[in-house]
């Protein structure tokens, strides 16, 4: 059996991808006088022979579709790397990392806690693909970041320190060795020669949902994995970025469900697509690093179920990345036709096409796919938790796994274009696995318990661009150097239900936070703080931004 599992946008030919981050290019880039030679550390390659024979395994038992395995590193500012010290009294940190034959390698930090002003990034040493600024905005709770895939055997990480007394936390905890699931140079498909592109007419009239469907790098236990999902609506219509995938993609190989720290460092690649039906490679896509748990069943952990996980996401997509909440139906009602959107073997994003009437298999719907125009579009490894539509353009299950497939294969059951796969049924995750909040997608779902059983999609509660670049050039400080009031003039960015204050450079909050609503000119008195430089952090539920100024 075969299962399936703000913004920088990046600066050379090969970079389409961005990750929230502010923008900014790696101070050493512009530096001269620093150390010639970054040091790297060398991460034994694992032993391929075993991560195969357990990726087939995993395979014919129904496990996820691992791409990555996490080779320990435990690098800090201390114990590595090496620091320049530059005139004007900033610093730079640089270490680079490096492992064998790796497609490409992923950065997994814990007791990550960042100070105003410090900037952080990862790129290639060609400099080819760069990623960040990574700032205190990506500081949560837990203190984990992660950032997204970087093509290559090898990786630089860089902070930059604006004054070198500043404090700050980063350990550069493990290095994801990705074997499989990413395509950086090579003009071909990773995915079988019958899957069609979502850019294609088959995607005509699907192009809201299309916008909802995201591909996820998962973290577990024993490695990195890949699936698929989507963005969901709720009753409140509030656009809180609720993500819909399957349970099965949060367990292990070794049968270990996914930890809250793990989940913090799940990325999810929104637009990893083609602009052309014969693309074989992404235009611009944006990913956002995080999630907190909200639901799911047992299904990963002991087939128990119809396969479903909710969660959401740690950053609402901003309106730059276009995206829509799908919509999504419990009623029994069998669909007799529909799509469904996904990323197979980590591919762009694809689109295949029923046009006969599910089967009902008690928790699940079994599906035959159809030929069209280009192609016989199936399922592969990543497509797992990808949603399937209904003719009415709603969810109606998440992908457990199935036989289809571009090639035919006579062995045991046989795979091939003509055979089936299964999606749990939307009826069943929303109360099939319990009532409590955590075994149930009717209390995230329908908190309003208005639906009557549907609802339907809606597109970004975002009326315009709202990332970090934006924000900071539409609210003024003035007059800055300041001495006695420092005034902060919104009305070029309107902000509701948020909350401002000061921090120094070491992030000690020195203010009492303003809160409300602000629409024109709010003045904070700084005249009890020493001079030196300062942060003006505003912070609401879709904004987190900080603001640099000095007092004199």
């Amino acid at each position: 059996m075969k299962i399936f599992t703000f913004l920088l946008l990046l600066m050379f030919s090969m970079t389409s991808f961005a990750q929230l981050s502010i923008e900014g290019t790696p101070k050493s880039f512009k530096s001269f006088g620093l150390h010639s030679v970054v040091p790297f550390v060398d991460l034994q390659k694992p032993d391929m022979e075993l991560i195969n024979a357990q990726d087939a395994a995993a395979e014919l038992a129904g496990k996820g579709y691992r791409i990555g395995v996490p080779l320990h590193a435990n690098l800090t500012p201390e114990n590595s790397g090496v620091w320049d010290y530059l005139p004007d009294g900033s610093a730079i940190w640089r270490v680079g990392v490096r492992s064998n034959d790796a497609i490409a390698l992923g950065l997994y930090f814990s007791n990550w806690y960042l100070t105003p002003g410090i900037e952080v990034y990862a790129y290639t040493p060609d400099k080819s693909f760069v990623i960040g600024a990574f700032t205190e905005l990506n500081n949560i709770e837990l203190r984990t970041m992660a950032t997204q895939e970087i093509p290559g055997k090898e990786a630089i990480l860089e902070v930059f320190i604006p004054d070198r007394t500043q404090n700050f936390d980063l350990v550069l905890d493990n290095v994801a060795y990705f074997y499989r699931g990413f395509n950086f140079t090579k003009q071909e498909k990773l995915s079988g020669s019958c899957e069609v592109n979502a850019a294609c007419s088959e995607g005509n009239n699907w192009r809201d949902q299309i916008r909802g469907v995201a591909k996820i790098t998962m973290v577990l236990s024993d490695g990195q994995y890949m699936c698929s999902g989507s963005l969901v609506n709720n009753t409140n219509q509030d656009c809180k970025p609720y993500f819909l995938t399957a349970d099965h993609c949060s367990v292990s190989q070794s049968g270990v469900p996914v930890t809250a720290t793990q989940l913090s460092q799940w990325v999810f690649r929104f637009n990893y697509q083609a602009t052309t039906c014969t693309g074989v490679a992404s235009g611009q896509s944006t990913a956002y690093t995080g999630a907190t748990y909200k639901a799911s069943d047992t299904y990963g952990e002991n087939q128990t179920g119809s396969d479903f996980f909710l969660c959401q996401l740690n950053n609402t997509p901003t309106a730059a990345v276009n995206p829509y909440y799908n919509g999504w139906t419990t009623v029994t009602t069998t669909a007799s036709s529909g799509v469904s959107i996904h990323h197979p073997d980590g591919d762009i994003k694809k689109i295949s096409t029923f046009t006969s009437t599910l089967t009902n298999y008690g928790t699940h719907w079994g599906v035959l796919w159809a030929t069209t125009t280009n192609g016989h579009g199936v399922t592969e490894g990543g497509s797992s938790g990808s949603p399937i539509f209904n003719q009415n353009k709603l969810i109606v299950g998440t992908l457990t796994g199935g036989a289809s497939a571009c090639t035919v294969n006579g062995a045991g059951n046989g795979t091939g274009p003509d055979k089936a796969d299964y999606y749990g049924k939307m009826g069943n995750h929303w109360s099939g696995a319990g009532t409590a909040s955590d075994k149930n997608l009717k209390v995230w779902l329908d908190p309003t318990n208005s639906s009557g059983g549907s609802l339907n999609g809606r597109n970004s509660c975002v009326a315009g661009l709202d990332d970090v670049a934006y924000v900071r050039a539409n609210i003024h400080l003035y007059p800055n150097p300041v001495s006695e009031f420092l005034n902060i003039d919104f009305s070029d960015f309107n902000i509701d239900n948020a909350s401002v204050y000061v921090t120094n450079i070491i992030g000690k909050t020195v203010t009492a936070p303003v809160n409300g609503d602000f629409n024109g000119v709010t003045s904070i008195d700084v005249r009890e703080l020493e001079p030196g430089m300062y942060f003006l952090m505003v912070k609401s539920q879709n904004t987190n931004v900080s603001l640099q100024f000095v007092i004199e």
